[in-house]
C-alpha cells in the first residue's frame, strides 16, 4: 500500500508522521511504501531542527528527510493519502483525489512550526497514537480482503 501523509509545509507533521508510521508498519510486518508532500512548500528544504530533535529522542533518524511539494509527486497514484488537519483535506479534494482514498485521522494534528520544544513532543506523540490507529485500520483492512 502506498501512503503520503499531507501537511502545509512538509517540514514537521507530515514527515514526523512518515517516519514513525513507517517504523509501526515495520514492527507489524505491513507492506506499505510511505511518503509526505506539503501543500505549500517547496521541494528540497530540511526537516524543522525540533522535529528532527524529538523524533531522535524515539530512535528515528529524521536529519536526512527533504520536503517535497505535492505538486511534485501530484501525478503518483497513492492507495491513501492522510492529511493533518481540515485544511489539507479539503486541499486533497480540490485536487481531485477521491473521499474515499482519504484516511481521517481521529483529530487534527496541531502545527508545531516555530513553537517550543515542548510542542514538538506533544504533536509527536499525538501523531504517535494516530499512526498506531491508522496501522489497526490497514491491518483490518488487509484481513478482510
Amino acid at each position: 500500500m502506498k501512503i503520503l501523509f499531507v501537511c502545509t509545509g512538509n517540514t514537521c507533521r507530515s514527515p514526523m508522521a512518515e517516519y514513525i508510521f513507517a517504523e509501526e508498519a515495520k514492527k507489524r510486518n505491513l507492506d506499505c511504501e510511505c511518503r509526505s508532500a506539503g501543500i505549500v512548500t517547496y521541494t528540497g528544504s530540511p526537516a524543522s531542527d525540533n522535529s528532527v530533535a524529538v523524533l531522535k529522542e524515539i530512535g528515528i533518524d529524521l536529519s536526512k528527510f527533504r520536503s517535497t511539494s505535492i505538486k511534485a509527486i501530484f501525478f503518483e497514484s497513492f492507495d491513501l493519502y492522510v492529511p493533518m488537519e481540515y485544511f489539507h483535506e479539503m486541499a486533497l479534494k480540490e485536487y481531485g483525489i477521491p473521499s474515499n482514498k482519504i484516511y481521517h485521522l481521529s483529530k487534527n494534528i496541531a502545527d508545531p512550526y516555530g513553537k517550543s520544544i515542548e510542542y514538538y513532543r506533544y504533536t509527536r506523540d499525538d501523531i504517535i497514537n494516530e499512526m498506531k490507529i491508522l496501522a489497526d485500520y490497514i491491518e483490518e483492512q488487509s484481513h478482510a480482503e
